[in-house]
């Protein structure tokens, strides 16, 4: 934790009271449902590299939301494979109808809408030769496609704000989809990438649409991610790390009143969570700032927090588990992702977290990468959670305490978790 905080008080009896008033009971939180839309090209369509139509991020976003149980529509048939800009904003201007349902009726009533296009604008003006490996295009004809994708962009955005003024926008930002390309050829494709992405944050600011960047997230893995050099879509994987970039911007809108005192040092932090939906307080109305947070529980948080492939996931075979269990598919699910593990064949669902176990599940859970260079005055280097507590640091998660000190097997509270997920969220608590 950041050396500007106190250490929260333990309270045991408010401890105890957690373990029957979990995190995913109902909560003194509002319920209101949101309609998403998905707009754009086969990306948001779900195509993959194999040309089948099937699950892409917008169907993991649209999980997510039933996930944290928000959802009451997802509609993605107005995204189609090969539309350009032109064509989706053709598609608002005539109301097209598809199902019984207009797009204009459909973006009305959207909450959440996502926007991918541009990139088909582009490639239709691009030669790549897959066999020889190269790009070539006439500058003159893309400079003009880059004018025609930021005016159709604006008119897309402004139309949607004219039928749906409350509407929340969020607008991806294209990867690299020819990663094999030599470094000639990647020298002179990725400024286009990076001049259309700019194209596309820019038109979308001035109407309070959120830019999603994938292209970070996308080349970490590309090779995995795009596994067919004569296809620029990706795997299930792939669409899996775009949905997550979407999803650490999404905010779902839910609000909380709470009875009870949040300390100041969270209060921004468990504020962001709340609103995306990832934790809300008990049926009294309290938060419970200060209760210890269990092993099931957090494994809850993370799950609502990152997303994962909503296939269900094998029964994890842990003795003190069964199909009954308060969170048996998300311990499931955790387990299956490596994210937890158990102790002598037990998940202990009801143990309280320490901050090294917080640490572990937290650098595995976001994939976090470290060099071992971080060190506490009480955790020496063969203790067993040193490398996770070293990256967690690293990555600005935590810098421990004042006197030097990591408390590694102190149990960590709502507060304290809420601070530290944030922090792996979202690099503004940081």
């Amino acid at each position: 934790m950041r050396s500007k905080r106190t250490k929260l008080g333990l309270s045991i009896a408010m401890a105890l009271s957690m373990l029957v008033a979990p995190v995913a009971s109902a909560e003194s939180v509002d319920t209101q449902k949101v309609d998403y839309l998905a707009l754009g090209d086969s990306l948001a369509a779900g195509q993959s590299y194999n040309q089948t139509i099937g699950k892409g991020y917008t169907d993991y976003i649209s999980s997510q939301l039933n996930k944290i149980g928000v959802l009451s529509s997802f509609n993605k048939q107005f995204s189609v494979s090969g539309y350009t800009t032109t064509q989706i904003l053709n598609d608002i201007q005539n109301n097209t109808v598809k199902n019984g349902v207009s797009i204009q009726e459909a973006i009305k009533n959207a909450e959440i809408i996502t926007i991918d296009a541009g990139a088909n604008d582009l490639l239709q003006l691009i030669n790549f030769d897959r066999k020889e490996l190269k790009v070539t295009y006439d500058q003159e004809k893309l400079t003009a496609g880059m004018t025609a994708v930021g005016q159709n962009l604006t008119s897309i955005f402004t139309k949607i704000k004219e039928l749906n003024p409350k509407a929340e926008i969020y607008v991806m930002g294209y990867y690299n989809p020819f990663p094999i390309l030599p470094s000639q050829y990647k020298e002179q494709f990725l400024p286009l990438l990076d001049a259309l992405n700019k194209i596309i944050a820019d038109t979308g600011k001035p109407f309070g649409a959120t830019f999603v960047s994938t292209a970070d997230s996308i080349a970490k893995n590309a090779i995995s991610y795009l596994p067919n050099i004569q296809d620029i879509h990706p795997n299930q994987a792939g669409y899996l790390a775009i949905a997550n970039d979407f999803w650490k911007s999404i905010n779902v809108g839910k609000k909380a009143s709470f009875n009870d005192e949040i300390p100041e040092v969270a209060q921004d932090e468990i504020k962001y969570l709340v609103e995306k939906g990832i934790i809300a307080g008990y049926v009294n109305g309290n938060f419970g700032a200060n209760d210890l947070i269990t092993r099931v529980q957090s494994a809850i948080m993370l799950n609502r927090a990152i997303v994962y492939s909503d296939d269900a996931a094998p029964n994890p075979n842990y003795a003190d588990v069964t199909e009954s269990t308060f969170g048996y598919d998300v311990i499931a699910k955790m387990t299956q992702e490596g994210v937890f593990a158990g102790n002598n064949q037990s998940f202990n669902p009801g143990n309280t977290l320490t901050r090294a176990e917080m640490a572990k599940v937290l650098v595995l859970a976001f994939k976090l990468k470290g060099t071992g260079s971080k060190s506490f005055n009480d955790v020496g280097n063969d203790y067993w959670a040193a490398s996770y507590i070293s990256t967690l640091a690293e990555n600005g998660i935590t810098i421990g305490y004042s006197n030097g000190s990591f408390k590694p097997n102190d149990p960590i509270t709502r507060a304290e978790f809420s601070i530290m997920l944030s922090r792996a969220l979202n690099d503004s608590f940081k």
